[in-house]
């Protein structure tokens, strides 16, 4: 069967947006460092304390949504420019394996992103 010549097929070689290449897998990481890093400098925002207060959080044992422990380290006084420098404080515990992801939780914010990530400690690091 032949295409009628009304119909010309997609050239081969060009993809739908979502189809396209993503970004690098370290331009993430570099992003997050930036952030932190603003943090740091414009804020009062300590990466150190932040960590600490995420493991003193965690130490129960009972796995809490990353918004859930951003909460309670904002009322401690860590307040960054931007809630998603925690985002590297997260990073960090993980690669250290102090904590680990364990799920997912609905979202209170974001304005309908996927799933919160829940984390707990490791057995590693009570």
């Amino acid at each position: 069967m032949t295409t009628p010549p009304w119909i010309t097929p997609p050239p081969e070689a060009v993809l739908p947006l979502f189809m396209q290449a993503s970004r690098p897998a370290d331009a993430g990481a570099a992003a997050g460092a930036a952030c932190l890093a603003k943090a740091e400098r414009t804020t009062a925002f300590d990466a150190d304390r932040a960590r600490a207060a995420v493991l003193e959080l965690l130490a129960d044992g009972v796995a809490r949504s990353g918004e859930e422990i951003v909460d309670h380290c904002e009322r401690l006084g860590l307040v960054p420019h931007d809630a998603r420098a925690f985002g590297p404080v997260f990073a960090a515990l993980a690669r250290r394996g102090q904590i680990e992801s364990v799920g997912f939780a609905a979202r209170r914010k974001g304005h309908g992103t996927a799933g919160a990530r829940v984390w707990q400690i490791t057995a590693a690091s009570r």
